[in-house]
This record gives C-alpha cells, structure tokens and sequence, in this order.
C-alpha cells in the first residue's frame, strides 16, 4: 500500500510540474503575441488545457452597461457571444464583485447561473471555475472554466487559472494600448496621406 500510495504522489508532484512548466511557457507566448484576438483564443484554449475542460471564457466589463461582456469563448460565435450582456448578479459578476475565486461543481442548482448564455450559444454548463482578471488591484474580468472532464474542480484548479489570468490580465491590456496606437498611427497616416494630396490645391485656390 506504502508503493501504491508513493506512485500516486509522485504522478500528482508530476502533473504540477508539467501544468507550472506550461504557466512558464504561456508567459513567454502572451509576451510576444500582439494581435489581441489571436491573444484571445491562446488564453481560452490554455486554460481549458490547463484544468481538463470542455470550454473556457473570458468576460470583461464593460464600462458603460457596468455588465460582463464576453470576449472570448471556447468553440462559440463570437459576434452572438458580443451581444450577451451578463449581469453582475449572475455567478461571473460575483466572480467580478468579490474579486475571488469561486468553485461551482453543480452549476445547474445555483440561483446565479445565467441560462441565456447556455440557450443563445447552444451549450449547457454543468460545472464552473472562474477566476478574476486583475490589472494591479484593479479587477477587469473574468477567466472561466467550463465542464471539468474528469471528477470535480478543485482548489489547485483554481490557482492555476489564477496565474494565468494574471499573466493574460497583463497581456491584453498591453495588447489593447497597442492596437489602439496602431490604429491611430493608421488614421494620422490617412491624414497625413489627405493632406499631401489636396495641400498642393489648397495653395493654388489661395494665390
């Protein structure tokens, strides 16, 4: 029983290994990536690789409405997904509200879950483990995992998303500034471009 119960352990202290060399490499890739929704679909398909799940997603606030808009989504339409607006009582807003994690392994009993969702992307949520996305001590969003394959989520889970939803937090944040800078350069560049086609005219209507 001693040899069995050691084999287990060391199984265990191997997949952690594994799922923290994975974090390691994650960082490198969410550092080098600029498009943002290439970005997008790296982080959801990484931390449903990392807890075992069927899907995951990213929601975001939406500083307008003050509601949770999804981003990103595991295998979902993601101009049907843009128009969801997730309430901040529904267990993604309290994910966002109490900036802590939150283990839900029947989600089909809580009162908060948001079954609109489920009806307008055609997928039923059975189990959740959803983390916050911060910037600094700023929460921004949520990182969720949907439908653990195997058993139940657990705490560990929880912490692994927690570290990649740090990294992402980051990553999509610098990624946002830089789209935004490569769109205004493209605009100034349009401008630039307008004026060095009609500023020779200008000058001949005024002499």
């Amino acid at each position: 029983m001693a040899i069995l119960g050691t084999s287990a352990s060391e199984k265990e202290l191997q997949r952690r290994v594994q799922r923290l060399t994975r974090l390691v490499e994650v960082s490198v890739t969410l550092n080098s990536t600029q498009q943002l929704a290439a970005l997008l679909q790296f982080i959801i398909s990484t931390a449903a690789e990392l807890v075992d799940s069927e899907a995951a997603s990213i929601l975001l606030l939406d500083e307008n409405t003050r509601a949770l808009k999804f981003a990103a989504a595991t295998g979902s339409d993601a101009a049907e997904l843009a128009r969801i607006a997730v309430p901040m009582e529904s267990i993604a807003g309290t994910i966002f509200r109490q900036n802590a994690p939150l283990i839900i392994n029947e989600v089909g009993r809580d009162p908060r879950h948001y079954r609109q969702v489920g009806q307008q992307v055609n997928f039923q949520t059975r189990s959740l483990a959803g983390v916050p996305m911060r910037i600094q001590d700023r929460v921004v969003g949520v990182l969720e995992a949907l439908n653990k394959r195997q058993g139940k989520f657990a705490e560990e889970d929880t912490v692994f998303l927690s570290i990649l939803a740090s990294q992402a937090a980051v990553a999509l944040h610098n990624a946002g500034l830089l789209e935004a800078l490569q769109q205004a350069n493209a605009e100034l560049g349009k401008t630039d471009k307008i004026k060095s086609v009609y500023g020779p005219f200008r000058k001949r209507g005024k002499s």
